[in-house]
């Protein structure tokens, strides 16, 4: 189990993770932080040790190592309107980049909407969902931490695996809830979140490079140009056309072989 304590004293926040709640199995945080969230204040952390359904954005699943790995949701109340999920997606995938680079100098990239890789391979995801009735919002954070060998056949990797060394988790999810409190922040005080987004652009997979995109129960693809998210976290590209496009990750299925 985690040491509260020690994540406690590497937290720097006013809001976020102030309350923090762990139980060793769960079928996932993010339900769990669902069903407390009319009893739970804004910025409750729930942390498990290990998820046996932990079911992500469209349906995908998350292989969970117990004991290993970081499994978290993130319970928000300050932001209610599901306008704000992408850059709620946003602000926790840049909180995990720059984390992992201020501790460990690791690069990593973000592959919009949710999705975090090194070097190709998928080291985190990220789900949020509206909760409470519209009362705020669940954001989910599952992170390959201490897992000692590779998946080949989901192209997973972790921190472990790339520093070679043991992580302490704690130290990590204490960084991670700082820089998020930041971003935070900045969204629900602007609904912009300039900073976050321009941040977030520097380490966007893909950046000037063609994707395929495929529109949900459609099979035709199109090649588009991927050039960064624009200040509400939807992906901006250059259709087939010449013309600038705004993407939804609801609408459409991102296809990232390289061309």
């Amino acid at each position: 189990m985690y040491d509260l304590n020690n994540i406690s004293s590497y937290l720097n926040t006013n809001i976020i993770g102030k309350s923090i709640i762990q139980y060793d199995n769960l079928n996932s945080t993010f339900v769990k932080a669902k069903n407390i969230f009319a009893t739970c204040p804004d910025g409750t952390v729930v942390l498990s040790e290990d998820q046996s359904e932990c079911i992500l954005r469209f349906g995908n699943e998350w292989v969970c190592m117990p004991d290993e790995n970081i499994y978290l949701s993130i319970i928000l109340k300050s932001v209610n309107n599901n306008y704000l999920l992408p850059l709620i997606d946003a602000a926790g995938c840049n909180s995990i980049v720059k984390s992992i680079w201020d501790l460990y100098k690791i690069n990593c990239k973000i592959k919009w909407p949710n999705d975090i890789l090194i070097n190709g391979n998928k080291l985190a995801s990220l789900k949020s969902d509206i909760a409470g009735k519209g009362a705020g919002i669940i954001l989910s954070l599952n992170i390959n931490v201490n897992m000692e060998e590779k998946i080949e056949s989901l192209k997973s990797t972790s921190l472990k695996i790339e520093k070679n060394e043991d992580i302490e988790r704690e130290l990590l999810i204490g960084t991670i809830l700082n820089n998020f409190e930041n971003h935070y922040n900045e969204v629900i005080s602007t609904g912009k979140a300039l900073d976050l987004v321009d941040s977030y652009n520097k380490n966007l997979l893909f950046y000037n490079e063609e994707v395929g995109v495929v529109k949900r129960g459609r099979k035709t693809v199109r090649r588009v140009l991927v050039k960064n998210i624009d200040s509400e976290g939807w992906l901006v590209v250059i259709n087939e056309k010449g013309e600038e496009e705004i993407l939804s990750p609801g609408e459409m299925i991102i296809q990232y072989e390289e061309t």
